[in-house]
């Protein structure tokens, strides 16, 4: 059986299959049972996690492609109303999506909705927070695995939509999931990106001297200030992120 990575176009698959295998750790290790993995796309992660004996539900936009054992993949929007009842999963995963969507504070109000109290979600994204997407965007005007926003096909010449619509950092997803209900207890990378590099290090210390009177003010300051010169933060490829639900914020009424 042969999986994809969640992109075609993706230049690193095994990065991917890699990356799948670091979340399925964490699930397992947790001691999870009952699991939503969306997007799923083909299913590798459900895959492994079935194969340990989990209950794993897979849901994807676009579930065709979906080739895991076992259940089906059910049709699962990002951008709207999840359709599963309240309080059904110990955790979900949620692998390369939230820079896909239009709404991430309302994929956590639904994440919030349909898990467990004390149950988790592990969320995965390129980080454009590091030294080397930092330098790209100072150079070319957008972050690393992001481009110019604009992709045009080439029959016709008609620009089409792309996947890569936000560009997330780890500011916005630590605000975005203590917004609604979550505690942030987990930050890595899938790999370190060029972290000997001394032009790398070197502005690794220049950052180490700005933002201290900020993070003085309160001890859940100096602990993001912390979290951002840490090596995941600067050096890693992409974000790996858990966060546990320590309250019910109310469940989503609205896609907006």
């Amino acid at each position: 059986m042969q999986f994809d990575s969640i992109h075609p176009t993706h230049p690193r698959p095994q990065d991917m299959a890699q990356m799948r295998a670091q979340v399925a750790g964490l699930i397992l290790e947790a001691g999870h049972r009952c699991v939503l993995d969306l997007p799923s796309g083909t299913g590798e992660l459900t895959q492994i996690l079935r194969d340990r004996g989990l209950d794993v539900v897979a849901a994807d936009l676009f579930p065709e492609p979906f080739i895991a054992t076992g259940r089906s993949c059910l049709r699962a929007d990002l951008n709207g109303l999840l359709p599963f009842e309240d309080g059904r999963f110990d955790a979900v995963a949620c692998i390369e999506g939230i820079e896909h969507i239009e709404n991430p504070h309302l994929l956590a109000r639904e994440a919030n909705r349909i898990l467990k109290l004390g149950g988790r979600i592990y969320l995965t994204t390129p980080n454009v927070l590091s030294i080397r997407s930092r330098l790209s965007s100072l150079l070319r005007g957008y972050p690393e695995q992001f481009h110019y926003m604009i992709e045009v096909e080439a029959a016709t010449g008609v620009e089409r939509p792309i996947a890569h619509i936000n560009p997330i950092g780890f500011l916005e997803v630590r605000y975005t999931l203590s917004r609604w209900g979550f505690q942030l207890d987990l930050v890595t990378t899938n790999r370190l990106v060029r972290p000997r590099s001394l032009l790398y290090r070197f502005l690794r210390l220049l950052m180490l001297t700005r933002g201290r009177k900020s993070a003085a003010t309160h001890p859940s300051v100096a602990g993001v200030r912390r979290v951002l010169l840490s090596d995941a933060v600067l050096f890693g490829e992409h974000l790996i992120v858990g966060a546990t639900k320590i309250a019910y914020c109310g469940g989503s009424t609205e896609a907006g």
